[in-house]
């Protein structure tokens, strides 16, 4: 069976209201194992590391990629090294300068982790860009009331995508994601009709 893998933003956590509405949506149709949401590391190349491990092992089964802020950064990169389809909501397309803003103390106030955000990680966010995204791998969501992000740059980085969802006004967290869940699961191939 296919899977749907959730990358979850900066300072989130598994059980952000996304991976909630997506894994939701999975139990409504008797897959609840359909939607994989991990904990991801707060360190860029160690959260890839976690990543590429459920990819290969899941990678026969086929599996598709929906990444949130900088978890859509991660999914640009990781589906074009495994060549997977990826949804990125609202997704850091500048993620090593903007993270440049928060270096110093941290603390994630869904998985109470306190930690240091350093100029490695930086370095480590540089080498996931995605300069040349493979047009037809894509399904870009955006919307422009996005307080966090500039939605105009993921419309620069990503000009051509397989499909795009541009809203007027909603934020960064993607107002009323949850009607986009069906289609989700059909872009995924979870949902057959």
């Amino acid at each position: 069976m296919t899977v749907l893998l959730y990358i979850h933003g900066f300072n989130s956590s598994e059980l952000s209201h996304k991976a909630t509405v997506l894994g939701n949506a999975a139990k409504k149709i008797d897959l609840p194992e359909a939607v994989i949401s991990p904990r991801l590391s707060w360190q860029p190349a160690q959260a890839i590391k976690q990543l590429e491990a459920i990819i290969e092992a899941n990678y026969e089964r086929g599996i598709t990629l929906i990444g949130s802020s900088l978890g859509g950064f991660y999914a640009a990169y990781l589906a074009e090294k495994y060549r997977l389809k990826a949804i990125l909501v609202n997704p850091a397309v500048q993620a090593p300068i903007l993270l440049q803003g928060y270096l110093g103390p941290q603390f994630n106030p869904y998985t109470n982790e306190e930690y240091e955000l350093t100029q490695d990680h930086m370095i480590e966010l540089e080498q996931l860009v995605v300069t040349k995204p493979t047009a037809d791998l894509y399904w870009l969501m955006i919307q422009e009331g996005d307080e966090v992000l500039d939605y105009k740059e993921a419309l620069k980085a990503f000009p051509k995508t397989a499909r795009l969802t541009h809203e007027e006004k909603g934020d960064h967290s993607f107002v009323e994601f949850e009607r986009f869940s069906t289609e989700i699961l059909r872009f995924a191939k979870i949902l057959i009709e």
